[in-house]
């Protein structure tokens, strides 16, 4: 393994080859005068190891400057652990297999094992010691004495309290390089072992060596006869509620200037790991990005340079893929493969965890492995998939991707080095980026979008011809591919150039434009309406397939935008309008429905054929709030609950729409309610008299404004809250019904959002806020100051050039060991 300190020993032997040298030269002889000899020098004042300097500007962004990588992590992670260090040490703590040691109910055991056997020491030293560069592992070694600097000066029993603290936590200790590599790891294994982890673990082999593979009769048609929707919930995969973005990258050509615009909105929890902190890292004249990263990551992964800005979307594409194996009926430990027989192999792990009697355990859980990867059983999902063999007399086991993916952070380094989009899309060639798209501009006027994302390389062809069989094709139709593991024809392929078993970066869908590219989470078929992006691998994304309704705003407030009939003046955009897109929260689906909806229900001759009592009065009174409603979900918004409640009731009503998808409009279809079908108006009728009663039930008033039913409350201060559900919104916010509150317990949305150009100065023209604030500790100036911000529908001047970094400066200080 490297050293945790890297340059330590060079250091260190510089200072004995000076101390040699000085011994060597001076005159140890009496010269025969028998005088007192000189005193010996003083030795050297010893070379810091990590030295870096730190501003903090307005709304706790810390700015470090530093002159090598190790004391850029080393000052980063010292300003990050002042605001957020329980954070990340609970996330060290998961990633290193020990939450069900540590972490109480909030352990899991099934995963601690699954890192336990990914995140090896072993694993480690082969995916991001040996095979990152040098700067890149000082960068993790130095993060790792920057946090342990803060714990030493802190003592854990002065860490932070709160809901995300770990005040007195005998799980607090000091980390190394590794646990910054176990980390990165598991946050790339998010789409593919980690959420695996139930299936991987739930795995016993048969006993005895002979397996009797006879099926029921009906056995394939009981699981063609499963529903997608039992699959899906069994498998619990993130969602786009979990996880989502939106993004656009904007050319000159659709620009009211000479530069491109990006504008970023990550929807990532407000909770966890997955919380943003904003930041400015200076290496030299080598690196300067201002921008915001996740919990434990050394550098920003969303940001902007002097010319250039990027941004992130979660991609729809595949990090994995099923394989299902022939088990030899004489040996269940052994598969067919290409006519001959592989074993299956066995690997015991081991974890502890909290016993009943409340002292600590060992316990060992073996996987088994075919050449492919773990085995999985899914019978939590249904009892045919589970067993060894399954129902259908077989198993499941995957390949995973990302499963030796620790590029990221080079990759990351280099799109911040990148001076224009040329340099910027070289560096994406790395294919590091585990399960994201990117969209980027520049101060030039180019736009990007891409998917450029470690996916499988299953060409067109084997989806074609290698999905065969009952079990495989109904996975695959579900989203979960599936192929024939009997076959070396069905093998991942390889480009040249790219990491073994993936696309590489030409293989990958692409827009390069001076218009406009965009993307709110469904694939890359549509980012940009005149551009639709075709011919790709299915493990990518699915094409002239009907598009989400955040995805359609998306592009329907561009398009307006351009033609210049939104109201926001002049064809085009700028820096103004672009951030006007997102405090509008204009409620896209109510666009398209509200009228019809309102039209319905104040047709509606007497609620007391739908409800009694008191709801006839409330569904009048909702009826008239919701038709005074302003289509949006800004503070003040009122009415916008009623609608969210009733679309919640009525969407996926069957004939909703009156005019149907259509893959040459995908922006404007399915469109218009089809309130000329008597079933859809007392689905109508039906859905908005649930929504009333729904929130009757939770004692929210019909008539109360959005910002006092959904909001923030932080040290007992409410904060109202902009945006609504991204299920049928662009402004995303995402919060269940709380009785006697509202949507008072955010969980996911809107989070670090920037909107970024350039003009004729060298500094960028950047905006950003973070909706829930830098720090998690409730002691902090800034616990709460930045969600105040965005309830006020403001906005931080981002500092980037040092004159305006001064202008703005809270505090400083300089650090060194």
């Amino acid at each position: 393994m490297k050293p945790n300190l890297p340059g330590a020993p060079l250091r260190l032997a510089s200072l004995l080859l000076s101390s040699a040298l000085l011994f060597a030269c001076s005159d140890s002889s009496d010269h025969g005068g028998g005088g007192t000899p000189p005193e010996p020098p003083e030795p050297p004042e010893p070379t810091p190891l990590y030295q870096a300097d730190i501003v903090w500007t307005e709304y706790g962004i810390p700015h470090i400057t530093a002159q090598d990588w190790g004391s850029l992590g080393y000052g980063y992670a010292y300003a990050y652990a002042q605001e957020n260090y329980c954070v990340a040490m609970k996330e060290f703590v998961r990633a290193a297999g020990e939450s069900a040691r540590y972490l109480g109910d909030e352990g899991d055991l099934n995963e601690d094992f699954v890192y336990k056997l990914f995140n090896s020491d072993e694993r480690i030293d082969r995916i991001f010691f040996e095979a990152a560069p040098e700067y890149v592992v000082d960068l993790a070694s130095g993060y790792a004495a920057g946090m342990n600097r803060y714990l030493r000066e802190t003592g854990v029993d002065n860490l932070a309290e709160g809901e995300e603290g770990c005040r007195g936590a005998e799980w607090v200790r000091e980390v190394s390089a590794a646990d910054i590599g176990r980390l990165l790891h598991k946050a790339v294994l998010r789409a593919s072992s980690g959420p695996l982890a139930d299936f991987s673990t739930a795995v016993t082999p048969p006993e005895g060596l002979v397996l009797n593979l006879e099926t029921p009769a009906d056995s394939e048609q009981l699981i063609a006869a499963l529903d997608r929707e039992t699959v899906v919930a069994g498998l619990n995969f993130p969602t786009h509620e979990t996880m989502g973005s939106n993004a656009y990258a904007v050319g000159a050509d659709a620009a009211q200037g000479n530069s491109g615009l990006l504008f970023g909105n990550p929807h990532f929890p407000w909770q966890g790991n997955l919380r943003w902190f904003m930041s400015h890292l200076t290496m030299g004249d080598e690196y300067d990005v201002m921008g915001a990263t996740l919990a434990g990551l050394p550098i920003n992964t969303i940001g902007f340079n002097q010319n250039l800005a990027w941004s992130h979307t979660v991609s729809t594409g595949t990090r994995f893929t099923f394989y299902e194996l022939e088990l030899n009926p004489d040996n269940p430990l052994e598969y067919l493969y290409d006519g001959e027989l592989r074993e299956i192999t066995a690997e015991t792990v081991s974890a502890e965890r909290i016993g009943a009697d409340g002292s600590v355990e060992t316990v060992d859980f073996t996987f088994y492995l075919s050449h492919f990867g773990p085995i999985v059983d899914l019978g939590t999902v249904s009892p045919l998939l589970g067993g060894w063999p399954n129902g259908v007399g077989t198993l499941l086991t995957y390949r995973d991707a990302n499963l030796d993916n620790l590029r990221g952070m080079e990759q990351w380094i280099a799109m911040g080095r990148a001076d224009n989009l040329g340099e910027f899309k070289e560096a994406l060639g790395a294919l590091g980026i585990p399960w994201v798209n990117t969209i980027a501009a520049d101060r030039f006027g180019d736009a990007f979008y891409g998917d450029i994302s470690v996916v499988p390389h299953v060409t067109v062809n084997q989806y074609s011809n290698c999905i065969r069989g009952t079990l495989q094709t109904l996975l695959t139709d579900f989203g979960y591919v599936t192929m024939d593991g009997s076959d070396s024809a069905c093998e991942w392929g390889s480009d040249e150039g790219t990491a073994e078993g993936i696309f590489g970066y030409d293989s990958l869908p692409k827009l390069e434009t001076r218009n406009y590219g965009a993307n709110a989470n469904d694939s890359y078929w549509l980012s940009n309406p005149d551009q639709l992006l075709t011919g790709f691998s299915p493990l990518i994304g699915r094409e002239e397939v009907e598009q989400s309704l955040r995805t359609r705003q998306t592009f329907d407030q561009a398009e307006r935008r351009l033609a210049g009939t939104d109201g926001l003046g002049d064809p085009g955009f700028n820096i103004d309008n672009l951030r006007t897109l997102l405090y509008q929260a204009t409620n896209y689906t109510a666009q398209q429905v509200a009228d019809d909806v309102v039209a319905v229900c104040q047709g509606v001759e007497s609620w007391a054929d739908y409800t009694s009592g008191d709801g006839i009065s409330l569904n009048e009174l909702a009826c008239d709030v919701l038709a005074n409603w302003d289509r949006a979900y800004r503070v003040d918004s009122v009415g916008a609950h009623i609608f969210y409640e009733f679309w919640n009731a009525f969407n996926g009503t069957e004939n909703q729409w009156a005019v149907p998808f259509n893959p040459a409009d995908p922006v404007n279809t399915p469109r218009q309610l089809n309130v000329a079908d008597a079933a859809v108006r007392d689905a109508v009728i039906g859905a908005f008299s649930t929504a009333v009663s729904r929130l009757a039930d939770a004692a929210i008033p019909m008539d109360r404004p959005w910002g006092e039913i959904q909001y923030d409350e932080k040290n007992g201060e409410r904060y109202g809250i902009h945006g609504g559900s991204g299920g049928f919104m662009f402004s995303a916010i995402y919060s269940p019904l709380v009785e006697g509150e509202g949507y008072s317990e955010i969980f996911t949305g809107n989070s670090y959002i920037q909107a970024v150009t350039w003009d004729e100065s060298d500094c960028p023209d950047a905006y950003a806020v973070l909706t829930y604030s830098q720090s998690t500790d409730p002691t902090s100036d800034h616990y709460a100051d930045s969600t105040e911000l965005y309830s006020q529908s403001g906005w931080i001047d981002m500092p980037y050039c040092e004159s305006d970094r001064d202008a703005q400066e809270l505090r400083r200080e300089s650090v060194e060991e």
